[in-house]
C-alpha cells in the first residue's frame, strides 16, 4: 500500500493528475489505521480535481468503512460534514450502519448528525432508514451526549488578513445547508422525517411537533396545533409537554433579551458577506423569516386550552424501536440482497474502469513513441537535407550573423542533380601563346 500510496503521489507532484479508479483501489485496500492520513489526502485531492466527476460510489462506502473499523469516529464525522472538501457521502445502508453503531454506543450525537445527513438530502430512502433517523434524532432530544455538538477546533490568528474584493455581498441564508445550531439541525430532521414515519399516526403527528418546536419554526407549530384541535388528531402527552418547555424557555429568552425579540439562526460568515446588523435585518425581512415573538404566546395559550387530544402513556422512543423491529423484521432480507447486489456491481464498475484506464494508459504510451521517431526522423531529414535548405536556415540566424556568412558555391542542392548530370561543365579554352620576333 505504501509503494501504491508513493507511487500515485510522485505522479500528483509532476502531472497534477490523479485517477479516481486508483483512489478507489488504494481506498478498498486500506486495512491499518496508520494509512488513514494518506486516504485522507488521496480523498482531498480527487475531490478537489476534474476526476472528482468520475469518482465510484464505492469510494465513499470504503472510506467511511476504513474510519469506522480504526475507531476514528471524530475524523469521520469531520469528514462527512465537509462534504465540499472530501465529497464522502452516505448511502442508505452505510447510514442504517453507522446509526445502529453510534446508538449502541451511546453516542446520540453523532447519530443525529448521520441522520441529518440524511435529511440534507430530502430523502430518507427505505422505512428502515427514516425510522432509524427519527430514533436516533428522539435520542438525541432525550439525552444529548457527547456534547458539544460541533466538535471543530477553528485555529484564530493573531494576524490581521486583508482580502481584496470586486464587491461586497448581501447576507443570505437558505435554511438548509446553512443550518449550525444543533437544535435547528436536529429539529428539522425529526419534522422532515417523521412525515415519512409509516406505522402509528400518533407517533409521526408527535414527532413531526416536537421538531418544528425544536427547530423554531413556531409559525408551523401554531398552524399544526390549530389542525390537530380542529380534526381532533391525537398527540402524545410526552410531546405537548416537551412542546410547553421550549415554549417557556423562548419566552424567557424574550423577556430576557433587550430588544424583546427571539434570536433568529446565525448567517454564515464567508468572504465578502456584509453582516453587520441593519444588512442581516434586511434579510431577514426579505426571507420573511416569521416574528415568533407574536406567535409563541398564541402556542401556549393553545397548549393550555382543552382543545386538543392527548395520549397518555405514550412512550416515543419505545414506539420507534418498535417500529424499527417491524421494518427490519419485514426488509432486512430484501436490503441485505441489494446491498450484495451493489457489491457485485461495484466490482464489476471498479474492473471496467481498470480496464479502460489501462487502454487508455497503452494508447499513451504508443503515441508517445510514434511522436518521438516523428521527431527523431525529423532531426535526420534536416541533417541530411541541411544543404538543400540552407538558404532558410540562414534566414533563422541572428541578423547579426546574416551578415558574414556566405552560401557554398561548391555544392549542387539535390533538386539540380539531375540537371547538372546532363549538362556537363563547360571547358575552358587554353589561351595559345604568341612569341613575337625583334
Amino acid at each position: 500500500m505504501d509503494d501504491f500510496f508513493y507511487d500515485m503521489d510522485r505522479r500528483y507532484q509532476e502531472d497534477k493528475v490523479i485517477s479516481a479508479i486508483d483512489v478507489d483501489l488504494y481506498v478498498n485496500g486500506v486495512t491499518e489505521e496508520e494509512n488513514l492520513d494518506e486516504l485522507e489526502e488521496l480523498v482531498h485531492r480527487l475531490r478537489r480535481s476534474p476526476a472528482t466527476a468520475d469518482a465510484l460510489p464505492s469510494t465513499s462506502h470504503a472510506v467511511i468503512r476504513a474510519y469506522l473499523n480504526a475507531g476514528r469516529i471524530d475524523d469521520l464525522m469531520r469528514i462527512l460534514n465537509d462534504r465540499w472538501n472530501y465529497g464522502v457521502f452516505v448511502d442508505y445502508h452505510i447510514a442504517n450502519i453507522l446509526m445502529d453503531e453510534f446508538l449502541k454506543q451511546g453516542n446520540t450525537r453523532d447519530a443525529a448528525k448521520v441522520a441529518s445527513l440524511l435529511m440534507l438530502e430530502e430523502d430518507f430512502g427505505s422505512p428502515t432508514s427514516c425510522t432509524f433517523a427519527v430514533l436516533s434524532c428522539l435520542k438525541y432530544i432525550q439525552n444529548p451526549t457527547p456534547e458539544p455538538w460541533d466538535t471543530s477546533v477553528k485555529e484564530e490568528s493573531e494576524e490581521e488578513v486583508k482580502i481584496r474584493l470586486f464587491c461586497l455581498r448581501n447576507p443570505y441564508f437558505d435554511d438548509h445547508f446553512d443550518l449550525t445550531n444543533a437544535n435547528h439541525v436536529v429539529g428539522k430532521t425529526l419534522a422532515l422525517g417523521s412525515r415519512s414515519l409509516k406505522g402509528d399516526d400518533v407517533l409521526s403527528k408527535s414527532a413531526e411537533l416536537m421538531g418544528w418546536a425544536l427547530y423554531s419554526r413556531w409559525d408551523k407549530v401554531e398552524s399544526f396545533l390549530k389542525q390537530c384541535a380542529v380534526s381532533k388528531i391525537p398527540v402524545a402527552k410526552e410531546a405537548l409537554n416537551h412542546l410547553s418547555d421550549l415554549c417557556e424557555k423562548a419566552l424567557a429568552e424574550i423577556e430576557a433579551s433587550p430588544t424583546k425579540s427571539l434570536s433568529k439562526p446565525k448567517a454564515l460568515q464567508f468572504p465578502g458577506v456584509n453582516l453587520d446588523e441593519k444588512e442581516v435585518a434586511e434579510m431577514w425581512k426579505r426571507l420573511n423569516y416569521p416574528e415568533n415573538e407574536k406567535i409563541i404566546p398564541r402556542v401556549k395559550e393553545l397548549l393550555s386550552s382543552n382543545q386538543l387530544k392527548s395520549v397518555n402513556d405514550f412512550n416515543m422512543i419505545q414506539k420507534t424501536e418498535n417500529l424499527l423491529s417491524s421494518a427490519l423484521a419485514e426488509r432486512e432480507d430484501k436490503e441485505i440482497e441489494e446491498q450484495l447486489k451493489a457489491f457485485e456491481d461495484w466490482n464489476e464498475k471498479r474492473v471496467e474502469e481498470l480496464n479502460n484506464q489501462m487502454t487508455r494508459f497503452r494508447k499513451f504510451e504508443v503515441m508517445e513513441s510514434v511522436e518521438a521517431r516523428k521527431k527523431d526522423l525529423k532531426e535526420k531529414e534536416e541533417v541530411i537535407f541541411f544543404f538543400d535548405n540552407e538558404e532558410e536556415w540562414m534566414m533563422r540566424l541572428p541578423a547579426d550573423e546574416q551578415q558574414g556568412y556566405k552560401l557554398s558555391t561548391e555544392y549542387y542542392p539535390q533538386s539540380w542533380i539531375p540537371f547538372v548530370r546532363s549538362v556537363p561543365p563547360k571547358k575552358e579554352k587554353k589561351k595559345k601563346k604568341t612569341t613575337t620576333t625583334t
